[in-house]
């Protein structure tokens, strides 16, 4: 149970601090939520990536564009721990307190037993909202935001504080645990923007100028992390963590950077959405392809590349057998071995569904992240890393020979389409496959979470999946990775 309220502290919508620099979060909560997601829009084709067409602004080109959803039915509103302005200060040891009993870092509260003279350090950086408590050899950091706060450290990973402003102090609150029916829904925007500035004088870049339109609506960028991000498990979001995150910059002439900017919205991607710096629309045919692709990934059959069934039951585990029929039940819940939106819209529904059904008495816990990543047009090598005769994980690179995509545990399976069929490679098999490299190709990352139940019965079902399409968006390989657990 405590590793769960790690977790969950862990969880949440880049993030990822992570996508995390300061930003606006409204909570959505809703018993009954809508369930539906929007259709493709038509999209104007005469866009360009953004050049010069106004006076001193960056060339802004899209590398990378995520979309991501996430709820859950915890209410984290508790106790007070400490608050922002006394530390450090006269809070300081409730702050230390915390971080030793609650979260198990030690070394926080005596940090060398072996130097009695090694101390802990407190400092506090107004401009970035963010408090540092470190040693000569270990630190953590804890961001504030309008509504939470972010802690990382490489004993937790991440963790979420919600931060109530009472009279010009930020409170945070202990997590309680409890749940109930209100669901929590978000949805979040990514874009990983190239800014270049190609004139001959400074451009004063600012964050604020750029915005996210859908029709009449206009949303602004948001460095909040969304509700479930940063779990590690998650590779959508352990990627966009390693992401340089932009801020208001000069640039100089001939300068240029890379960041991501994020946005909250109200749906997953939908062709209707236009980013825009001033008036000026920042898009591009690549862009739009990629849109395309998410479409092609999402709407695929895994099994005809995988030679696996979507879903496995409670005595399949391990992403190798299971089944074609979901069986949600109590006694012997499913796991998802693969994942696209059919398969991501069947737990969200049923979770969802059995969740509002219980009993008030005993509500069980749903929490959900369906996160997708697109990275357009470019010029692959992929082939596996071996254990001698077996294969753990693809590795990706650029034509650059730099890591695209970070894929941190081992596969189950790899497909691959050769000669208008797909042959399919699991683990523990002899590795046939040499390295193989693409042209103009688009890679699609899916990371998928869906836990439910009672404490000491939840299905922890986690997915990953990479997919490869080539110039005419044919799905040529596909790797996938599920962890199946029972707390």
């Amino acid at each position: 149970m405590a590793r769960k309220k790690l977790i969950f502290g862990i969880i949440v919508s880049l993030f990822l601090l992570v996508l995390f620099g300061g930003c606006i979060v409204e909570k959505n909560v809703a018993p009954a939520p809508d369930l539906t997601h929007k259709e493709a829009a038509d999209i104007s084709p005469q866009i360009l990536t953004q050049s010069s067409k106004e006076e001193n602004i960056p060339e802004i080109t899209i590398l990378s564009f995520s979309s991501i959803y996430g709820h859950r039915n915890l209410e984290n509103r508790g106790q007070v721990l400490f608050t922002w302005e006394n530390i450090p200060g006269n809070e300081s040891n409730k702050l230390l307190s915390f971080l030793k009993n609650d979260l198990g870092i030690i070394w926080a509260w005596r940090p060398n037993l072996d130097n009695q003279n090694e101390k802990v350090n407190i400092t506090k950086d107004e401009k970035n909202k963010t408090i540092r408590v470190f040693t000569n050899y270990k630190s953590i950091d804890i961001t504030l935001f309008d509504d939470s706060a972010w802690l990382k450290s490489s004993e937790v990973g991440m963790y979420q504080w919600q931060v109530k402003e009472e009279n010009g102090d930020h409170n945070f609150l202990k997590s309680e645990g409890r749940t109930s029916y209100n669901l929590s829904q978000e949805y979040f925007a990514v874009y990983e923007l190239k800014l270049k500035n190609n004139g001959s004088t400074n451009i004063d870049f600012k964050l604020n100028d750029l915005r996210l339109h859908e029709g009449d609506r206009i949303f602004n960028s948001s460095l909040e992390p969304c509700l479930l991000c940063g779990l590690n498990l998650l590779e959508v979001f352990q990627n966009l963590a390693k992401e340089n995150k932009i801020h208001d910059t000069t640039l100089l002439p001939g300068e240029s950077l890379n960041g991501t900017v994020v946005f909250r919205v109200n749906s997953l991607y939908d062709e209707s959405l236009l980013l825009m710096y001033n008036k000026t629309p920042v898009t591009s045919s690549s862009f739009e392809k990629s849109l395309v692709s998410l479409r092609t990934a999402e709407k695929f059959n895994y099994s005809v590349a995988l030679g696996v069934p979507p879903y496995c039951n409670c005595n399949e585990r391990g992403g190798i057998k299971g089944t074609y029929e979901p069986m949600f039940d109590n006694n012997c819940d499913t796991f998802a071995n693969w994942v696209n939106r059919s398969i991501f819209d069947t737990f969200q529904k049923s979770d969802v569904e059995r969740m509002q059904k219980s009993s008030p008495e005993n509500i069980p816990m749903t929490e959900m992240a369906y996160a997708l990543r697109v990275i357009p047009e470019k010029n692959i090598s992929m082939f596996p890393i071996k254990n001698e005769f077996y294969f753990a994980t693809p590795l990706i690179i650029d034509d650059m020979g730099e890591e695209m995509i970070n894929s941190s545990g081992v596969i189950a399976g790899l497909g691959v389409l050769s000669n208008g069929t797909y042959k399919s490679f699991r683990f523990g098999e002899k590795l046939n496959t040499s390295r193989m490299r693409f042209s103009n190709a688009t890679v699609v990352q899916i990371s998928f979470e869906g836990t439910y139940g009672e404490p000491m019965g939840q299905r922890m079902s986690f997915v990953n999946q990479i997919i490869i399409l080539d110039d005419e968006l044919n799905i040529i390989a596909v790797s996938y990775e599920p962890d199946q657990f029972v707390s």
